[in-house]
């Protein structure tokens, strides 16, 4: 199983967690990483920028690719399919998406309004592949109206490997702050790993959600955004180390590295971009973020972006 006890996952991200933000969160210390959501309709209509997403390098091991979608036939295909061309180390069905554009058409957390379809999927997926498949689901539709245990029980029943929380619902999006009692009850729901998701944004409140839950694994996003170094943080605190936060010249170099990784892989038409929201992530909250942010998006390309962190920390001392 590529899942160990209190193992620290990259969430999947869309338009966030490429094979650049993978692995510099994996050399941070994050143990398990998930690529982008994948569209399993993209794959069957042979879309090579949907193939693109799975694309990993091997020190990002052990990976999982996130697929999604609402048609069994066509997601166990996308999974034969995704196991020939990238071997992953396991595949995950996004069953908690609540952005509009994937919830219309009848993906990501629209499963949760059918039980049937969704345990037809996830047996489906299971039996056309030899690596593991998990899935990833919110607590329910409406607030308060979970129905997280039910889902939980029929993934495990359809052969899911391990099933992450997010216990929020459709409705709250990312708003207020999630219901980690939810995780605590699907832990003694199911036999199968949980990896608890939602609000954590330090190690203290790592070390909360693992207390508090009993979860197997922690799974995190947003936290990361500009700050790879949330899974050093953690890592030290589950040891029982002292943690040194990074000084500004470490910043400075992750956030010249990260912009010339992405310019590299993905090309300068996307590095122009793709890194203006990037490098605003890693400057946040040091004092005169607020300037050089404008003048970051305000460059014209990727290496006027990296000018800019170049000055920005040319001014400031540790």
């Amino acid at each position: 199983m590529f899942l160990k006890k209190n193992n620290l996952v990259v969430a999947p991200l869309a338009g966030i967690s490429d094979t650049v933000f993978r692995r510099m969160c994996k050399r941070m210390g994050a143990d398990v990483v998930v690529s982008e959501m994948v569209s399993a309709d993209g794959l069957h209509y042979k879309s090579e920028n949907t193939a693109a997403l799975m694309k990993f390098d091997e020190s990002e091991r052990p990976i999982g690719v996130q697929l999604f979608g609402s048609d069994p036939e066509r997601l166990a295909e996308a999974a034969q399919f995704t196991y020939e061309y990238v071997k992953p180390d396991f595949i995950d069905l996004n069953s908690g998406c609540p952005v509009a554009k994937v919830v219309k058409r009848n993906g990501g957390a629209a499963l949760l309004k059918n039980p049937v379809l969704f345990g037809k999927i996830v047996n489906a997926m299971a039996r056309a592949v030899p690596v593991p498949v998990t899935v990833k689901i919110r607590s329910g539709w409406n607030k308060y109206e979970w129905i997280d245990e039910e889902f939980a029980r029929i993934a495990e029943g359809n052969g899911a490997a391990a099933i992450t929380l997010h216990p929020r619902s459709q409705t709250m999006m990312f708003t207020g702050h999630s219901f980690w009692e939810r995780i605590a009850v699907i832990k003694k729901t199911v036999n199968i790993p949980v990896i608890g998701n939602g609000d954590v944004v330090s190690a203290e409140s790592a070390l909360k959600m693992l207390s508090e839950t009993g979860c197997d694994a922690v799974m995190i996003g947003r936290a990361a955004f500009g700050n790879p170094w949330i899974f050093a943080e953690i890592k030290a605190a589950l040891g029982g180390n002292d943690y040194t936060p990074p000084s500004n010249q470490e910043r400075k170099e992750t956030i010249l590295e990260h912009i010339r990784a992405y310019r590299q892989t993905h090309g300068e038409k996307y590095a122009a971009g793709e890194m203006k929201k990037c490098a605003a992530w890693y400057i946040k909250g040091i004092p005169g973020a607020n300037a050089a942010r404008c003048k970051i998006f305000a460059a014209g390309s990727s290496v006027e972006i990296e000018g800019v962190v170049e000055d920005f920390f040319g001014n400031i001392t540790d």
